[in-house]
This record gives C-alpha cells, structure tokens and sequence, in this order.
C-alpha cells in the first residue's frame, strides 16, 4: 500500500535548499512568508519529531553570491524570531524531499538534543579589537619588556634578519599572552548571562577577543550591560563590539551526508 503523503509534503521533481531544522510541534504555527532562494516559497519537510525548513530548487550547487547569502539568512532569522531551530550552512541542496526525510531520520536523536540545548537562547557575537591601527607600535609602549628588547636590537643599526625572526616572535607571546588574559577576564564577566561560549582566533593583530556567546532571550539586555561594564575596563584603544542576535551556528553542528543517509535507507528493510 502506498504511503499517505504527509500535508505539508509537495510532490515535485526539484531538489530541497535547506534552511534549518525545527522541532515537530511548532510547524503548524510557523510563519514562512520570507522568499527563499530564488523566490521559491518556503516550506516544511515532515519526518518524526522534526522538520526541516526548505524550499524548492532545480540546481545542485549555488554560488555563494551576496544576494542568496542575504536570503539565507532572512529565512533563518524569520525562523530564528519563531522557534528553536538549528541553522543549515549555505549551500546544503538534497536531490529529494525523501532525501531530507531519510536525513531527519538517520540523526533524530542528536539533532533533538541539540535543538534541547539552544531552546530559548540566542547566538550573540563579541569582539574585542585595537583602534590604533599600528598594532605593534601600541604593544612595544604597552609592553615594556617588549620595548626593551626592541630598543636594545636596534641600538647599533639595523638587526639581522634573525633578531628580527626573535622579536617578532617575543612579540606574537606577549600578544597571546594579552589576548588569553583577556579572553578569561571577558569569560568571567559574562558566565552569569551566557549559557555557553566560544572562543574563535583573532582574525588579525588588531583584534584581541573574537567570541560567540549563546545567551538566553530573558537575559540579552543583560548581556549588553556586562558588556558595557566590561567595556569601561579597557584602555581606551579598545573598542568592543558586539553583533546579533544571531541562528546558534557556533553552538550547533548538523552532520549532512546526504549519500550516506541514502545509502542507509536503501539497506533499510
């Protein structure tokens, strides 16, 4: 006997984008009016205790190009605002809606318990940065033992190349040493409002803390004012940024290989 199509399934040849994973229960009262890729609508694909939300698409790959990053993330934050959800990379295609299914199946428990865990918070993104933008200027005077050395290569001309090798190494220790120093003073002043936290590498010499944070709705104001309080700490070079709030990307991980979820469903009894 055939399988009864589930509501909220749609039998069409195209292959399913993927935005993110939600629980069962709040389908029915989700709000999907934001276009996905391409203008198609967006819409859920049914399987136990979870759903995914997709929409329809006839490539197998996309471009990474600034307006579908941009529609990604519109239809996430849309769901983001409604329900607890895990946020799908960009670019995640399935050949079928019973590619999605099978993929909802093969990892229903993880995905249940991640989506446990982010219930009711939100990602928010801080980061600590050096407005001067002679980053090694500012240390050798906030360092004096760095302006010793420094100081002390250059006293009779120019160094070799070796000294220079040595300095910049001095350099890029005293460096990690500041940024872990601040990285836990950041961690100690945030562990009464952030459920958990992340911290990523700088991305450059100017920047000292890059860290996500997830952190329950009722206490995003509060968030803001450790922040701030934290902030009035700093040497005023500093400036502190905070970004979001945003899908729990950081905090999450969605295991997708879709042969393999395939491959398991077709040795299925």
């Amino acid at each position: 006997m055939p399988r009864a199509k589930n509501r909220h399934e749609k039998s069409t040849p195209e292959g399913r984008y993927l935005y993110a994973v939600v629980p069962i229960e709040v389908v029915d009262s989700l709000n999907l009016d934001t276009p996905g890729i391409q203008g198609a609508d967006v819409h859920p694909v049914t399987s136990g205790e979870l759903a995914a939300i997709v929409s329809n698409i006839e490539q197998q790959t996309l471009r990474p190009e600034r307006k579908h990053l941009s529609t990604h993330s519109a239809v996430l934050g849309q769901v983001m605002d409604q329900a607890p959800m895990l946020p799908v990379a960009f670019g995640i295609i399935a050949s079928s809606e019973r590619e999605v299914r099978n993929l909802l199946a093969e990892h229903a428990n993880d995905f249940l318990t991640q989506l446990s865990a982010v219930k009711g918070n939100v990602e928010l993104g801080l980061r600590i940065r050096l407005s001067d933008p002679n980053a090694f200027g500012y240390y050798v005077n906030a360092f004096p033992e760095l302006k010793a050395m420094r100081d002390d290569l250059y006293r009779e001309g120019e160094p070799s190349r070796e000294e220079k090798i040595e300095l910049g190494k001095y350099f890029v220790d005293l460096l990690n040493g500041f940024r872990e120093a601040t990285a836990d003073k950041v961690l100690d002043g945030l562990k009464s409002v952030a459920s958990q936290t992340v911290v990523n590498e700088p991305r450059n010499e100017s920047e000292v803390v890059n860290l996500a944070a997830l952190v329950p709705r009722k206490k995003v104001d509060a968030f803001y004012a450790a922040v701030e309080k934290l902030g009035a700490t700093l040497p005023e070079n500093f400036q502190v940024d905070v970004t979001g709030p945003w899908p729990p990307y950081n905090f999450t991980h969605l295991r997708i290989h879709f042969e393999e979820v395939e491959e398991a469903a077709q040795g299925a009894p």
